[in-house]
């Protein structure tokens, strides 16, 4: 080899080493930045503490790399873990070698977190005994590249691995559970309509107790209030619905408990109205509405059918949608044209609604006579579009 290459070869050794010491002294980075070259040198200039290394500023468990070292960075950072772990098949690496595979990897997929080589051989290291500070860490190590990158599907993916492995030995999942899901909570302020962060927080509620579930409802609410376009949120509340009835149908809680989450249906249904008449022209508000009438409706359908009362329940229930209906249509225009797609969005839930079931699309038609037809609401909601409402009217 050649003087420069040795050279240059033992300046990106040292580079990775010094990478991978300041994440061996300050196991609690929660942060990392990567800078152009004159952000990082004013980085260095206006701090009090500054780092020992040249490229490399870590305090307060925060850590800021510069940008025109990352190739040369990764580079080494891959060939280090090539070179530990993929020349060591074994299922069962030695105490040096699994420490290696996990320094390596763990400074390899801060620079690139997508490659799942890294993280499968941190899986193997991880598999051969069961560590709880181990896993721990490992839980820390995807929040911090989740900081930077938050919707990286392998980190996600990962996390969860861990977490299914914490399940088999650990009796308290409640409060894992609970920081998972401030920390879904947390990631969403700051990535909008991150599906992949709230795929997550959906996947954790087979692990909750029925009183998480109703928590999680009730501190979820505010949240959705203040991102009523985000789907995401709404998506989440119905999964936690779902869980309420599954675990209703299959009699893993009380009577009382049956009883509250057929009161928070109602609820539900009643907030989702609120939400509706205030933010005009959301398509996720009457999608959440959709998914919470077809329930509701097949419900109060079955309660009668097994006590028959003077009053149907399922009768009211639709009539207070045409209400809705009826005052979405005479709310005055506005100049962004919100009420518009409000409008439209009313006519097809009724639409929708009436192709749920014979019996209801009768009762549908007979209360629609205080607006006009079905037909003619659709046509007022989108003249445009006659040619389609005649097409779904006929399905």
């Amino acid at each position: 080899m050649e003087p420069e290459e040795a050279a240059a070869a033992q300046a990106k050794g040292d580079l990775l080493r010094n990478f991978e010491r300041i994440l061996h002294d300050d196991p609690l980075i929660d942060e990392v930045g990567f800078l152009h070259p004159t952000q990082f040198h004013s980085l260095l200039v206006d701090s009090a503490n500054k780092s020992a290394f040249q490229y490399f500023w870590c305090t307060d468990h925060k850590l800021a790399i510069s940008s025109d070292i990352l190739p040369e960075l990764y580079r080494a950072a891959r060939r280090a873990h090539s070179d530990t772990a993929l020349n060591r098949p074994s299922s069962s690496p030695s105490a040096s070698a699994a420490a290696l595979i996990m320094m390596h990897s763990k400074a390899l997929l801060i620079l690139c977190p997508d490659l799942l080589t890294a993280w499968n051989s941190r899986k193997m290291v991880l598999s051969t005994n069961f560590n709880l500070s181990h896993l721990k860490d490992e839980l820390r190590l995807c929040a911090l590249i989740l900081s930077y990158s938050p919707k990286n599907e392998s980190t996600w993916s990962h996390r969860r691995w861990v977490i299914k492995r914490l399940a088999q030995r650990l009796q308290d999942m409640p409060e894992l559970i609970d920081k998972e899901s401030l920390l879904v909570k947390n990631i969403a302020e700051k990535s909008k309509m991150n599906y992949r962060a709230w795929r997550h927080r959906c996947w954790l509620i087979p692990y909750m107790k029925i009183k998480q579930v109703l928590d999680e409802l009730n501190k979820s609410k505010k949240w959705t209030e203040l991102h009523v376009a985000d789907n995401c949120c709404f998506h989440y509340r119905r999964s936690l619905l779902l869980a309420l009835l599954d675990g209703a149908a299959n009699g893993k809680v009380s009577l009382t408990c049956q009883s509250e989450a057929h009161l928070m249906w109602k609820e539900e249904l009643t907030w989702n109205d609120t939400l509706i008449r205030r933010y005009q022209g959301r398509e996720s508000l009457w999608n959440h509405r959709r998914f919470l009438s077809q329930w509701w409706v097949q419900h109060l359908l079955s309660c009668e059918e097994t006590s028959p009362s003077s009053e149907s329940l399922a009768d009211l229930f639709l009539s207070q949608e045409i209400h809705l209906l009826s005052d979405c249509l005479g709310a005055p225009g506005d100049e962004f044209g919100e009420t518009r797609v409000q409008v439209e969005l009313a006519a097809l839930y009724i639409l929708w609604i009436s192709k749920q079931d014979a019996a209801v699309k009768g009762k549908v038609e007979e209360r629609l006579q205080s607006v006009g037809s079905l037909k003619e609401v659709l046509a007022r909601a989108c003249p445009e579009k006659s040619r389609l409402w005649t097409h779904l009217l006929h399905c």
